[in-house]
């Protein structure tokens, strides 16, 4: 039997809400997609096919404006819309360079980061 049961609970409570902070922090990667990017194609140089600009919890491709979610795993990120569609599978290259990895395209489509 314990003298002091009171002080333990405290203690237990404090380390429970720290891990559930730490493991919270630890899920949110930062999006390295958010902003604006272009859409071009080494098979049309010096066309821009479109523009999308994702956001945190949004994105913008060729004027439609639709609900998402993101799964951030280093530099690939899984864009997925709430309501149907088919999910986007991007690789980030640099930090203004992306890549689409679509199979239609077998992968040669580029986003280039637009800058304000």
């Amino acid at each position: 039997m314990t003298l002091f049961p009171l002080k333990k609970i405290p203690l237990q409570l404090l380390l429970s809400v720290g891990l559930l902070l730490t493991a919270s922090c630890a899920s949110l990667e930062p999006n390295p997609l958010l902003g604006r990017w272009t859409l071009s194609s080494p098979m049309a140089p010096g066309l821009v096919l479109g523009t999308y600009e994702f956001r945190r919890s949004s994105m913008t491709a060729f004027g439609v404006t639709q609900r998402v979610e993101y799964s951030v795993e280093g530099n690939d990120v899984l864009v997925l819309p709430e309501a149907l569609g088919i999910g986007l599978e991007i690789t980030v290259v640099d930090e203004d360079t992306a890549r689409l990895n679509d199979p239609v395209t077998g992968g040669l489509v580029t986003l280039r980061r637009l800058r304000s």
